[in-house]
């Protein structure tokens, strides 16, 4: 009697969460198998149930040499000017530069994605081909619900730029050539004036 008594109150036997395996054959308990036993670092799981997520607390990982925030230390910000990357990306996009030379300054400048805005100092001087650009990409933001802000804007990007400019300023004077492409108008071989 004391012997059935000691073996069902142990932790082991009980579900409780010192000792090692399970009950073993038999019910409640009463075996003393132990069951499959697994290395502590690898994650368990009860049986049945599959994790789904990090759930409502789980917080974001810092990664390889982590100060926070998602990927394993990746590179942040635009590939470097003598990257391929821009070269394949001016090859996919099927450039045509236009004939002439503008002048203008910059409106704005993304430092980390390499990209901005330049406002030519005389829109109508620019050929037809860019201004009826221009006026396609005016038209499908306006369709699409969003601000369109200056219509004389013109993109163009890091490797676009003289590396004399560097760091690039908002409201530089520039002088540059433009280019059509897939996907509008664009401002290359972009020099201070």
């Amino acid at each position: 009697w004391l012997k059935g008594a000691v073996a069902a109150s142990s932790p082991s036997t009980m579900g409780g969460t010192k000792g090692k395996g399970s009950a073993g054959k038999g019910s409640a308990g009463k075996g003393k198998g132990k069951g499959k036993v697994t290395a502590p670092w690898i994650k368990q799981s009860a049986p049945g149930w599959v994790s789904t997520g990090k759930g409502k607390k789980g917080g974001k990982s810092s990664g390889k040499g982590g100060k926070g925030g998602k990927g394993k230390g990746k590179f942040r910000g635009a590939a470097p000017l003598n990257s391929q990357f821009w070269v394949k990306k001016a090859e996919s996009e099927n450039r045509s530069e236009l004939p002439g030379s503008f002048t203008g300054t910059v409106s704005s400048y993304n430092f980390k994605f390499g990209w901005g805005f330049i406002l030519p100092d005389d829109p109508k001087s620019l050929p037809k081909q860019a201004k009826a650009k221009l006026a396609e990409a005016r038209d499908e933001a306006a369709a699409a619900g969003k601000d369109v802000g200056d219509e004389n804007l013109i993109y163009f990007r890091k490797p676009d730029v003289d590396k004399e400019l560097f760091p690039l300023q908002k409201e530089t004077a520039v002088t540059f050539s433009v280019y059509v492409d897939d996907k509008g108008t664009g401002a290359c071989n972009i020099t201070s004036s």
